[in-house]
């Protein structure tokens, strides 16, 4: 019993929790869920292809665009794949529990539609992340430093905004 309490204690340890996360109102936002992406901008809130290409496309940033681009097809190509993967490990466990002699085929589909499962999650993890890079890179014109002079009636004075 003091076994189970010390490893129970000790995988608590390991996670993290956040309870919120900051958002710059003066920037774009990007918040992470697993359906559907949603970018925050200016009191707005953008979820989906459309919004987000009307987003973006104003800009006429390249790099942006082809950032949502890549976002797109690893989402697609991701969904895509984990539904397929889906589908060939539950037949390739049909085929193994079945009395049939086709196991070889079972070990096969299931070990390829884990494969293909696997590998769907991953795409979908990396057009989140081309996502949360344009929106990074969205976000950088407005963070330049500038420098002015300010000169009223009676004063003058320096402004260094970062």
């Amino acid at each position: 019993m003091p076994r189970v309490i010390f490893l129970l204690l000790l995988s608590f340890a390991g996670f993290s929790a956040h309870a919120q996360q900051r958002i710059d109102p003066d920037g774009m936002n990007y918040l992470a869920n697993p359906k559907p992406n949603t970018i925050i901008y200016h009191d707005s809130i953008f979820t989906g292809k459309k919004q987000f290409e009307q987003l973006f496309y104003r800009t006429r940033n390249q790099r942006l665009i082809s950032l949502l681009d890549k976002h797109q097809s690893n989402k697609v190509a991701g969904q895509l794949l984990g539904v397929a993967g889906t589908i060939a490990a539950i037949m390739g466990v049909s085929r193994i529990t079945s009395s049939q002699n086709e196991k070889s085929l079972g070990w096969v589909l299931l070990g390829g539609g884990f494969a293909a499962t696997i590998t769907g999650g991953y795409l979908l993890l990396m057009g989140q992340r081309n996502l949360q890079m344009a929106v990074t890179l969205f976000n950088q014109p407005d963070h330049k430093t500038a420098f002015g002079i300010g000169v009223s009636d009676n004063r003058a004075g320096l402004v260094y905004k970062f």
